[in-house]
């Protein structure tokens, strides 16, 4: 029967491969999204970045909420004074429960590399 059969599902896996965050250079990182929309930044800048990433990236509910923990995650881990953890815990109310973030979100298969950083330039 030869390869062909796994070749075409290799080729199949790398029409919708996950970009990640790490992908990006470091000075694209440094600029990616506009850091925490429509709320304060405060220290969080860099988590809201990679958080714009995910969003951008998209594909399904379950990539959204991962984007949201994983954004939440982040911040309590770089949280040291106590409203810090507040910012946390009501930033991931906000994602989690209201329904706005839910329409920026990219709802489908995994964009690439470079349909994001096009994207980003653009915004």
């Amino acid at each position: 029967m030869g390869t062909w059969p796994v070749t075409l599902l290799l080729l199949a896996g790398e029409c919708n491969m996950k970009p990640h965050f790490s992908d990006l250079t470091t000075g694209q990182r440094a600029n990616f999204g506009d850091g925490c929309s429509w709320v304060p930044d405060f220290i969080f800048t860099a988590n809201c970045r990679q958080h714009d990433f995910g969003y951008f990236r998209g594909k399904s509910l379950k990539d959204k909420l991962k984007a949201d923990r994983d954004m939440c995650r982040m911040m309590w881990a770089d949280s040291y004074l106590a409203w810090h953890y507040l910012v946390t815990i009501t930033y991931w109310l906000g994602l989690t429960l209201l329904p706005f973030p839910y329409f920026f979100f990219h709802w489908g298969k995994y964009r690439t590399l470079e349909q994001i950083i096009a994207l980003d330039s653009v915004l």
